[in-house]
């Protein structure tokens, strides 16, 4: 974020905050007040952005149309998805600014700089694998106790309505929901080293993954990874499939239902759920 703030000032922010009230501290760049709102804006309008045109191109792409024929696809459904989205963006944006504001300001393990060193770039390739194996685990987690009828009800059912997920639905969560199932990529970065770029690289692969396994379109999946047919399923069935990339945990907590392979056969004769089994934890047997 420290590299966005050091383009955007000198570029037109020190003029734009020239214009608020005097003796206040905004002509400061290092003012708290003025980088949480230059962060909030920033990842308003990124996320935005980032959200249709990714989504978008998915949709266009790679999500099959004949799934809007579905008797669960929902009227206007993508429209559905996309106001629920570009409400709650900005509503996970007010927390989510306070953390970024504490890794701008030094708070963090996120570093800069770089030697080429083997050990370094050992570090590099070693913290990526790190970050998807701990941020899966927390998420596997987070998600499943999102399915508790205490949470489910007022938070996550919310995404549920989509049981027929299209790449819309990958951001059209309620903010609570959105906010907690992200707090784990922060998380990463207050506790291990990981490099900014790094971060920010990753941070824009979480989102595309996001996107991709909403679009009912499997390319990938398997033994150990979750791609859109697991995640299909979870919409689908509610109680299987808490993953985000792996499978394991799913695996080893015995809530993973294989993605079917003729899964688009099947998903159009899928039953609507029940009041009874939506929004319930009931894992299958290990």
């Amino acid at each position: 974020m420290d590299v966005v703030l050091e383009t955007l000032d000198p570029l037109f922010l020190d003029d734009l905050y020239s214009y608020f009230p005097s003796g206040y501290g905004f002509e400061n760049r290092d003012f708290w007040v003025r980088q949480y709102i230059t962060i909030f804006w920033t990842w308003w309008i990124g996320g935005y952005l980032a959200y249709l045109s990714f989504a978008t191109v998915s949709w266009v792409f790679m999500f099959d149309k004949n799934l809007r024929k579905h008797p669960l696809f929902l009227k206007n459904q993508e429209m559905q998805e996309i106001t629920v989205a570009l409400y709650s963006i900005p509503l996970m944006a007010i927390p989510s600014t306070f953390i970024f504001l504490g890794e701008l300001r030094g708070y963090s393990m996120l570093y800069d700089g770089f030697n080429w060193t083997p050990q370094e770039i050992a570090w590099v390739g070693l913290s990526i694998v790190l970050y998807l194996l701990f941020t899966d685990a927390l998420i596997y987690w987070i998600h499943r106790i999102l399915h508790w009828p205490v949470f489910y009800g007022p938070i996550h059912k919310l995404h549920h309505r989509w049981v027929i997920s299209t790449p819309f639905a990958s951001h059209a969560f309620h903010p609570l929901d959105g906010f907690s199932q992200s707090m784990p990529y922060h998380i990463f970065a207050y506790v291990f080293p990981l490099h900014k770029m790094v971060y920010m690289a990753l941070f824009i692969f979480v989102n595309g993954w996001t996107i991709s396994i909403h679009d009912n379109t499997s390319y990938v999946g398997g033994t150990i990874l979750l791609g859109a047919g697991h995640h299909t399923v979870h919409h689908r069935k509610f109680n299987y499939n808490y993953g985000q990339y792996f499978i394991l945990w799913d695996k080893m907590m015995g809530t993973c239902k294989e993605e079917e392979p003729d899964g688009k056969e099947k998903l159009a004769m899928a039953s609507p759920p029940t009041p009874q089994t939506q929004g319930t934890v009931k894992p299958k047997a290990a």
